[in-house]
């Protein structure tokens, strides 16, 4: 859904966790993490402008700070920076949605493979249990950030057991909360898919627990198809464009 407002101060003071006064960057961290935590509360929607003065007046911190913010997000595919427009919250297409999707399938399968294959590590399975508990506790409940974090020390619990540290960095740059955030997926589907997820991992049994992961994309790739249109980017169906000198010269 995207909102037409240059005005991101429409919620009451008391709504934001304003940045720590010290500015730099622990300051410009601190509005990054509550751009992510409002994109979950509803403050900030995908499409949305980011106005400098009114993130200044919203965090308390100057126009650098507010900067280098803004540039953090962009770095992190939450927003773009567009010439003499400023910034707004990325708003994916339904194709972009897709494409994330249809890696996330292949790469957190991969990583649920992994874990189960090293479940029986020192301490390994006691450090997933104690994640996918805090996970748990959040069952039947919709989207939060707090339920987000707890996901997403799920998700490190498993490719850290897994030992492929390019794979956790991989999986750590994607930036699924676009996608879920103004999804309406039922969560008694989502918290089976985790217990799914849980049950193979800890039992050791790679194939079903990577099947189990990618059966849970693939019910969010449902979702992501079934979801109305104004959730998402206008649709570019151009081809995409390449240059075959690309090829000559690789």
């Amino acid at each position: 859904m995207t909102r037409n407002s240059d005005d991101t101060s429409d919620k009451p003071a008391a709504a934001h966790r304003p940045a720590a006064g010290q500015g730099g960057r622990s300051s410009s961290l601190q509005i990054v993490r509550d751009v992510v935590r409002g994109l979950y509360e509803g403050r900030y929607v995908p499409g949305q402008r980011l106005v400098e003065p009114d993130l200044m007046r919203r965090y308390k911190v100057s126009r650098p700070t507010v900067r280098e913010a803004l540039t953090r997000l962009a770095a992190e595919g939450v927003a773009t920076v567009l010439p003499h427009r400023g910034a707004q919250i990325r708003q994916l297409t339904r194709r972009d949605a897709g494409n994330i999707l249809a890696i996330l399938e292949v790469t957190i399968g991969l990583a649920a493979r992994l874990a189960a294959e090293r479940i029986d590590a020192p301490g390994a399975a006691a450090h997933f249990k104690t994640a996918y508990a805090e996970l748990a506790a959040f069952a039947g409940e919709r989207d939060s950030y707090d339920l987000v974090r707890a996901r997403n020390r799920f998700y490190r619990a498993i490719t850290r057991i897994g030992g492929n540290a390019d794979l956790e960095r991989l999986l750590s740059s994607f930036q699924v909360h676009l996608i879920r955030a103004n999804l309406h997926q039922p969560p008694a589907q989502r918290f089976a898919d985790y217990a799914a997820i849980a049950d193979a991992i800890l039992g050791g049994r790679p194939r079903i627990a990577e099947e189990a992961a990618r059966d849970h994309i693939r019910h969010l790739a449902t979702a992501v198809a079934d979801a109305p249109d104004d959730l998402f980017a206008p649709a570019d169906d151009r081809p995409p464009a390449f240059n075959t000198e690309d090829f000559d010269h690789a």
